[in-house]
């Protein structure tokens, strides 16, 4: 067997066992990716997928164990050409990275203009998702690394916590919470709320503070972008609970907020990344402009299980 069968084996689970999608991903025919399939199992000496016909109608579970491997092993394959790379010191290449739309609006900017200044040469990619979506992207090897905020995360992955994020209440001017002389949740329910999607950390803790207390707010809106959320709180349609960060002042000149850091807990925003995954010398830089109480040794060591937590929570800095 060989990388390239390995890689055709992952590209047909990946575009959702059609052939036709593979060849186009892998620039190959339908009969070379047919005909690697024929190979890789031959070899193997087990059909790798069900079928009915032609066609593929799921992968089988052996198939999945060395679905698995082949994943590894394409991870290892390119770690190595990375080494070489970094050994070369070569600051041509790419950065991908899976982010939320949250985060690419209002946390990540600051550190991409300033990586871009540095590294014009490294073609720098965002792939926005929610986080579930960001974590499968890294685990599989499509993206070198995830910021988001807190999540279940994939076997082989790590969180290294960057930033604390706090929540406020975004209303309409003139609203009476504004008149409160301290929010309370109890007050919070008596609105119509406007909240994240249920794949979102926020919404969870947000949903699981008013349960704790035996409040049920009226959710008449769920979004996945803290903008779209502003919008309809702008129209009166609700109050939203979101990240302080997402309100400007001098932008939302339409809105009002008030700080709740005191009745929900914090979010942390995390990078995400794989396990004994070898990085060029340029994404630990990213990793240290993002977020400068890091260091490219202290990353490092937490890829590598040396430190599995390379900065405490106690001490995140607050968006």
């Amino acid at each position: 067997m060989n990388i390239r069968q390995l890689r055709t084996l992952c590209e047909i689970v990946d575009r959702g066992l059609n052939i036709t999608d593979a060849a186009r991903a892998t620039a190959r025919s339908q009969s070379s990716v047919t005909r690697q399939l024929q190979l890789l199992e031959d070899e193997i000496g087990l059909e790798l997928f069900a079928r009915k016909g032609n066609r593929l109608q799921g992968i089988t579970p052996h198939g999945q164990e060395i679905l698995d491997i082949a994943r590894r092993i394409i991870r290892d394959a390119e770690s190595i050409h990375r080494i070489g790379r970094n050994a070369a010191q070569d600051e041509r290449g790419s950065l991908t990275i899976a982010t939320t739309n949250f985060q690419a609006k209002y946390v990540l900017p600051p550190a991409i203009s300033k990586f871009i200044s540095r590294y014009s040469d490294v073609n720098l990619s965002l792939r926005q998702g929610t986080p579930a979506e960001c974590f499968d992207l890294v685990a599989s090897g499509k993206t070198d690394m995830a910021i988001c905020a807190e999540g279940s995360l994939h076997e082989g992955l790590i969180a290294l916590p960057c930033y604390r994020l706090y929540r406020s209440v975004m209303t309409p001017p003139g609203h009476p919470l504004l008149r409160a002389k301290r929010l309370t949740l109890e007050a919070l329910a008596e609105y119509p709320l406007i909240t994240y999607d249920e794949s979102f950390s926020g919404s969870s803790i947000v949903n699981r503070t008013f349960s704790d207390h035996g409040l049920r707010p009226k959710i008449v809106l769920s979004v996945v972008d803290a903008d779209v959320s502003k919008i309809y709180v702008g129209r009166g349609l609700g109050i939203a609970i979101a990240a302080s960060v997402a309100f400007n002042a001098k932008q939302d000149v339409g809105l009002r907020c008030v700080d709740a850091r005191h009745l929900f807990k914090p979010s942390d925003v995390s990078i995400v990344l794989r396990r004994h995954s070898h990085l060029r010398e340029y994404m630990y830089d990213f990793m240290t402009m993002f977020a400068p109480k890091l260091s490219s040794s202290r990353i490092k060591d937490a890829i590598f299980r040396k430190d599995p937590s390379p900065l405490p929570r106690s001490n995140l800095p607050e968006l």
